[in-house]
């Protein structure tokens, strides 16, 4: 594995130097895993830092692939300066609901609005306070089934406010700059509602992933 001590280094400090499968600490005998068994693919994405016996327990199946997989997705997020929690839908104010067992997943189920809002959660794990300015949309079909990652609030929160943003054409990527900016100071969590609007029902139809 090239520079694998710089590699072996940044696995460390993903994992918080303890096995993310258990409680083990002597993080210098832990070994790298390649998530998809291919030894020629390191890139970092493909990579975890583990202990020698839950690397054992991978290896014979006691630990599946899909929930290596969904650690290592939820390492990446959890890394992050600014951490997604979570997203809900606001099914008191919508006729939307969520799609069981299918994480990050809506669909419409009553007739109150057809126009979806959603809930979106985030905490600033930077040093600085942050200002929410603009987001960036795209619209894209997906199968039911398919979805995020699955990442527990850890409070509940109270959304700040609303903002109705209308939905931009199929595969079209459109970025809103927002009126009403949100102040968010170090290590606060901050949540906020968007709801999406369109001049057609009909494209509500579909599930949104």
């Amino acid at each position: 594995m090239p520079q694998k001590n710089k590699v072996r280094s940044e696995l460390q400090r993903e994992i918080n130097s303890k096995c993310p499968f258990c409680t083990n600490e002597d993080v210098g005998h832990f070994e790298i895993h390649h998530i998809d068994e291919d030894p020629s693919n390191n890139i970092k994405s493909n990579l975890l830092l583990l202990c020698p016996t839950c690397h054992s327990k991978i290896t014979k199946g006691d630990i599946t692939t899909e929930k290596v997989k969904k650690l290592k997705e939820n390492l990446k997020f959890k890394n992050q300066k600014i951490q997604f929690i979570s997203v809900s839908v606001d099914s008191k104010n919508c006729g939307w609901q969520s799609i069981v067992n299918v994480p990050n997943a809506f669909k419409v189920v009553g007739t109150k609005s057809l126009f979806p809002i959603f809930n979106f959660s985030f905490i600033n794990q930077t040093k600085q306070t942050i200002l929410l300015t603009n987001f960036a949309i795209r619209v894209k079909r997906l199968p039911v089934g398919l979805a995020g990652p699955l990442v527990g609030p850890p409070e509940v929160l109270r959304p700040v406010i609303k903002y109705k943003i209308k939905l931009p054409l199929t595969d079209k990527r459109e970025n809103i700059l927002l009126e009403n900016e949100i102040e968010v100071p170090t290590s606060r969590a901050f949540k906020f509602q968007v709801e999406l609007y369109a001049d057609s029902m009909d494209i509500f139809n579909f599930p949104i992933l």
